[in-house]
């Protein structure tokens, strides 16, 4: 019943936002949102960075941030920022000619000609299964997220694709044609293409200053994903960051080891493993982070996407594997992933202590050519070209 209110509600939010509709439609504005407001970053930051690099004040800038000094110092005075779901928000929704988001569009908003709505994306290549599975849900919700869906591919008009067997895989699943995504590759994952290693070194610096690491020693990112649903959220503990670990990777990289633990900003605080940690779930950017790493742990996170680019060495750690691939699945089978999983602490220290760099890089670059990806270091570039063009278009 009240997933059922909960559409009629939303319906009713399309009809009265129509009234909205006596505002003209700016061509030149642009809205951007990440993560609903919760920070400046992903795609829609590399995007906007190209389009002002490439374009300046040709084009209106307002950011989507709950707190506006989030938004870095260079373009105060110049960008707008609005908190999500304010007023200013929905007034800038119902104007703006271009909105960029890495979550979707909001499903209340009435599809507005001279309007083009891209949907940036958040996680790239083909592992976990966008929905968990139906059985999942009950009938009243499962109609609603599916009535959600199609709302949402209703006011899409461009999707960004990291790679070929995710641009079907997500056509499928959004319900948007495939001649609506673009094979652009993901613009957040440029920095890993032409990386300045002078630069890189001092923000690493920084960091580890930030943070009290001591400069030799070994970054180890542990990032779970998340589980369970936005609505039945589960616990997220860091019960890899241990001894045996540690000790495993210090015998096969031969450093002091420091472990990063970045739960998913959605997930419930879990246990501690009370070995030392430095917490960084709320470090704004992964992009850094994935950056910064020497070595990554993850479980069923798209990280490994982007972290496969800079072929530095992961391991997956999934000891509920049976349980989450029954309860959402994976559009790939894991055994077929960039890079080797465990499902207990001891394999894990098993994996760490036989990497062949060798050998990882191979398997990389055979999954990279197998789902076809379209990381090429210029999507950030691209995607404002195209954004360029349909404006140009417009004013003809």
């Amino acid at each position: 019943m009240k997933y059922m209110l909960k559409y009629y509600v939303i319906s009713l939010l399309r009809l009265l936002m129509t009234a909205g509709c006596v505002f003209p439609v700016s061509r030149r504005r642009v809205l951007l949102s990440s993560d609903e407001g919760s920070c400046y970053s992903c795609n829609p930051r590399s995007i906007f960075e190209a389009m002002y690099r490439l374009y300046g004040d040709k084009f209106e800038y307002v950011w989507v941030l709950n707190e506006a000094s989030k938004l870095p110092g260079a373009f105060r005075g110049k960008v707008r920022t609005v908190r999500f779901l304010s007023l200013r928000h929905v007034y800038y929704l119902l104007t703006s000619g271009f909105i960029i988001s890495n979550l979707g569009v909001e499903p209340f908003l009435p599809r507005r000609r001279g309007q083009t709505v891209i949907s940036a994306e958040h996680g790239g290549g083909s592992y976990k299964r966008m929905y968990m599975r139906r059985r999942m849900f009950s009938a009243d919700e499962w109609r609603y997220i599916m009535r959600m869906r199609k709302l949402r591919g209703m006011l899409t008009d461009i999707v960004l694709a990291s790679c070929e067997k995710q641009l079907h895989e997500h056509a499928e699943d959004y319900g948007i044609a495939p001649e609506r995504f673009i094979r652009s590759g993901f613009p957040r994952n440029d920095r890993f293409f032409a990386t300045d290693e002078t630069d890189l070194q001092a923000r690493k610096g920084e960091f580890r200053a930030r943070y009290g690491i001591a400069p030799g020693n070994l970054m180890v990112l542990y990032a779970p994903t998340f589980r369970g649903t936005h609505r039945h959220r589960q616990h997220s503990c860091n019960d890899v960051c241990v001894k045996s670990v540690a000790v495993s990777l210090r015998r096969r990289f031969g450093k002091e080891v420091t472990f990063l633990y970045r739960r998913h900003r959605h997930s419930l605080p879990g246990t501690d493993s009370g070995f030392p940690v430095v917490d960084v779930t709320d470090y704004p950017d992964m992009q850094d982070l994935l950056e910064f790493a020497d070595v990554l742990i993850t479980d069923y996170s798209s990280s490994i996407w982007d972290f496969g680019i800079t072929l530095k060495p992961a391991f997956l750690y999934v000891p509920d594997l049976e349980r989450f691939e029954s309860e959402r699945g994976f559009y790939t089978p894991i055994e077929q992933w960039p890079y080797p999983y465990s499902t207990t602490v001891e394999e894990l220290c098993t994996l760490i202590e036989g990497y062949c760099r060798e050998k990882s890089i191979e398997r990389l670059g055979s999954h990279q050519k197998e789902i076809g990806t379209f990381e090429n270091g210029g999507s950030a570039q691209y995607v404002a070209a195209v954004i360029n063009d349909i404006f140009m278009k417009l004013c003809e």
